[in-house]
């Protein structure tokens, strides 16, 4: 009944008015086709039938269609394939074994890690592949601006390295239980190339266009705004991969891109995308357990001191989620728990919280906290897929129902527009989290992003530093019990519900028995060097 409620709401409520969440271009319509030229797409066309296709989406912002996106923010197959991490991780993003590194041993106090490197590591152009490279990662991601928070959280805990040879001594203020995971994640990128670019736009630097690799692939060619193609790196010092060469289009949305024959593997939890891939007989369906977040949060003040008043107190941020029935909302996705805390409801550390709906309750709470009804709320989002489209205009029907003038925006740069912008109240996200720890390293002040709309308060910093170093499950829970009361004091953000994923694989491609697929936003052994095109 709810998800026919939901669905009824969605589809009879008035489109929100076209006014932006910040600069540059709009749309509040459902995502348009991926397009390409004619000549771009006859030269595609004539690449090896063996050719295993990706596809990259630029529908949301987080990646543009004129160089290589940068694994330090995400990571996705095309960027897995080509950069590696000293370690590398099992499907469950733990029990990482050696990749770029030899060994790895730690000190019985858990503050010494002794990396030793391979020996003869190369990078695609032939360069050596050295602990100092490591090293300048490292420093690197600490000072750049785009950067995944799982490895600034815990390479801030860094306070000396040494270098000796072939091997890097990482010494640390005190233990991080997560540190070898994180290190199986964290791409180490060519220092020769790129000590001269700025950390604070490094992920836009020319290197992109045409980068120097350490995987099993570089880069072939570059057709700005349709394709990237990959070939065997020829300095790959593991197994050669079987399948010798990979196209990657840049594509509006992943659905399209499977219609059209352009993704041989294809990721999402979008009911719109599980939907249309299931009903593809040429497609395998592979559920992956991710914890992937959908959430509001409030855009209050950046860490330049620029206040959103209206969105300061927190019994007014209390009563707008107060009135949105976040239960009815999760039924537009085909695996969806409502959760009240970055800790699932079903998590042993779950403090018990629970956010209720309550729409009359919510419209005197409001009035109650002195909010200006006249005003108009805003709500910033990016995700271009229907459901996503759906849900904000049922959010919409929800606080009008309050006496709120709502209007929602769909952003073509979601990361611009929700933290430098920052033309709205309400933003809406979503998150592929490493893990919980993930989830509460935004509250931090060092976070770079969300101390945009956070303002930089250092309030979390000792909670979250506890959870870090918490080394059994008594200290963890006891931590995590600390955050979700301290969050659901703030309200800085809200999680809606998490959401399941679900990986597609094409019948064109062969995967090697015995693989199992992680978090599709993360990089994990999916012994891909024996990947084979059917015949």
């Amino acid at each position: 009944m709810k998800k026919m409620l939901a669905a009824l709401l969605a589809t009879t409520l008035v489109v929100a008015s076209l006014v932006g969440c910040g600069s540059g271009n709009k749309e509040t319509t459902a995502a348009k086709s991926g397009e390409t030229t004619a000549e771009s797409t006859a030269e595609a066309a004539n690449v090896d039938g063996g050719t295993l296709k990706l596809s990259v989406t630029t529908g949301d912002g987080s990646t543009t269609d004129d160089k290589i996106p940068t694994p330090w923010y995400n990571r996705i197959m095309a960027t897995n394939l080509m950069f590696r991490a000293l370690l590398i991780a099992d499907s469950d993003l733990t029990n990482p074994e050696p990749d770029l590194a030899e060994s790895v041993e730690v000190s019985e106090d858990g503050l010494v890690y002794t990396i030793k490197m391979k020996e003869g590591l190369k990078w695609s152009d032939g360069e050596a592949l050295t602990v100092e490279d490591v090293q300048w990662s490292i420093e690197t991601a600490l000072k750049a601006a785009t950067c995944n928070s799982i490895y600034t959280s815990a390479f801030k805990k860094i306070d000396n390295m040494a270098v000796d040879g072939s091997t890097i001594t990482m010494t640390l203020t005190e233990p991080y239980a997560s540190m070898k995971d994180v290190l199986a994640q964290f791409a180490i990128l060519p220092k020769h190339s790129l000590e001269n670019a700025d950390p604070l736009t490094l992920e836009s630097d020319a290197f992109w266009t045409n980068p120097v690799c350490s995987g099993m692939y570089t880069l072939d060619e570059l057709n700005v705004g349709n394709y990237f193609t990959l070939k065997v790196n020829e300095n790959y010092e593991g197994t050669a991969p079987k399948i010798q060469s990979i196209i990657c289009y840049f594509v509006q949305d992943y659905i399209t891109a499977a219609q059209a024959g352009q993704a041989d593997y294809v990721f999402g939890n979008a009911a719109d995308l599980v939907e249309a891939l299931e009903a593809m007989p040429n497609y395998t369906e592979h559920e992956v357990d991710v914890l992937f977040y959908k959430y509001f949060l409030f855009n209050m003040k950046g860490a330049d001191g620029n206040e959103n008043e209206a969105m300061q107190n927190v019994e007014v941020r209390k009563a707008l989620i107060e009135a949105i029935d976040r239960a009815t909302l999760a039924t537009l996705y085909p695996t969806a728990t409502v959760l009240n805390s970055g800790v699932p409801n079903s998590n042993e550390a779950y403090n018990g919280f629970e956010y209720t709906f309550d729409a009359e309750k919510a419209k005197a709470d409001l009035v109650a906290a002195g909010y200006d009804m006249s005003r108009t709320l805003k709500i910033c989002y990016y995700n271009n897929d229907q459901t996503s489209i759906d849900l904000i205009q049922t959010v919409v029907h929800y606080l009008e129902q309050t006496g709120l003038t709502v209007e929602a925006t769909l952003s073509n740069d979601g990361t611009t527009d929700l933290f430098t912008t920052r033309n709205y109240d309400i933003g809406f996200k979503g998150k592929s989290a490493f893990s919980i720890d993930e989830w509460y390293t935004e509250y931090q002040s060092s976070d770079a992003l969300f101390a945009n709309v956070f303002g930089g308060t250092d309030e979390f910093d000792e909670l979250v530093n506890n959870l870090f170093k918490a080394t059994d499950s008594a200290a963890r829970n006891e931590a995590l019990k600390a955050l979700q009361e301290k969050e659901q004091e703030v309200v800085y953000k809200v999680p809606v519900f998490t959401v399941g994923t679900y990986v597609f694989t094409s019948d064109k491609v062969v995967i090697p028995e015995g693989v199992t697929f992680c978090n599709p936003l993360y990089m994990c052994d999916l012994d891909f060097a024996n990947w084979e095109m059917a015949q």
